[in-house]
């Protein structure tokens, strides 16, 4: 069997989704918690302020978002990348303007001192008007970069609502601090709207496979899906897979 070696970009979405994949599918690299925003906007002095995360991935997850490394790691791994698979999940905290750049807003960035490592700095919501502005043209300028590493015809977007509902019917349980699902899903229209006017190939998940469950190995979440679920995401993925590799040969 031939083997598919995927870098993601992407959230907890695209990492559980390769569990579903077909055995040959191997993980290159996985760049998580990194707003496109941040993308290319290192935040200077912040890293030597923050403190060592429990694991090694955690701590190289935050400071590729800090050094906003996405772009140096996929120029990194192309002549390996057979599917770039991405979304944008993580985009849900904002990010911060500080130290000249920009840095994600979520927990592991907070979880290691990030609150005083970004005093001073702005924080700029998702989903308004002026995230939404920063967003878009960072979107378009990791898209060109990505058609110059030839990766752009290898690239696979999930777009996959928030869930609202666990697979019994109950209501998935939302920390106050948390975006209501629906609120999240109404905010994320527009930037799905953007990447479909880029022409990227995309994987969607349909509102009623939209489920969470309390069976899930990180727990129920609205970005918490069923096996189900996932199930329709890598059978999408292997689908585009195979449109991909024509493009590729033609």
């Amino acid at each position: 069997m031939a083997e598919t070696r995927v870098l993601i970009y992407g959230s907890c979405v695209s990492r559980d989704t390769f569990e579903f994949l077909p055995e040959g599918h191997t993980l290159l690299a996985y760049v998580a918690r990194q707003s496109a925003i941040s993308v290319g906007s290192p935040a200077a002095g912040v890293k030597a302020q923050l403190t060592e995360l429990p694991s090694a991935f955690q701590n190289r997850m935050v400071a590729g978002d800090v050094k906003g490394d996405l772009l140096e790691v996929a120029a990194r791994l192309a002549p390996q990348v057979d599917v770039l698979l991405v979304d944008f999940i993580d985009e849900r905290g904002g990010v911060i303007e500080v130290g000249g750049g920009h840095v994600t807003k979520l927990t592991e960035l907070w979880s290691s001192g990030g609150a005083a490592a970004t005093r001073g700095g702005r924080w700029i919501a998702f989903g308004t008007d002026e995230h939404f502005a920063l967003w878009a043209p960072a979107v378009d300028a990791i898209v060109r970069r990505l058609d110059e590493l030839g990766l752009l015809a290898r690239t696979v977007v999930l777009r996959t609502p928030w869930a609202a509902l666990l697979d019994d019917g109950g209501a998935v349980p939302v920390p106050g601090w948390m975006t209501a699902p629906a609120q999240a899903n109404a905010q994320y229209q527009r930037y799905f709207e953007h990447l479909d006017s880029l022409g990227l190939t995309t994987v969607d998940l349909p509102e009623d496979l939209a489920r969470s469950t309390m069976d899930h190995k990180w727990g129920p979440s609205p970005f918490h899906y069923t096996a189900q679920a996932y199930e329709h995401l890598a059978t999408g993925i292997t689908r585009a897979e195979v449109v991909l590799a024509d493009v590729d040969r033609s």
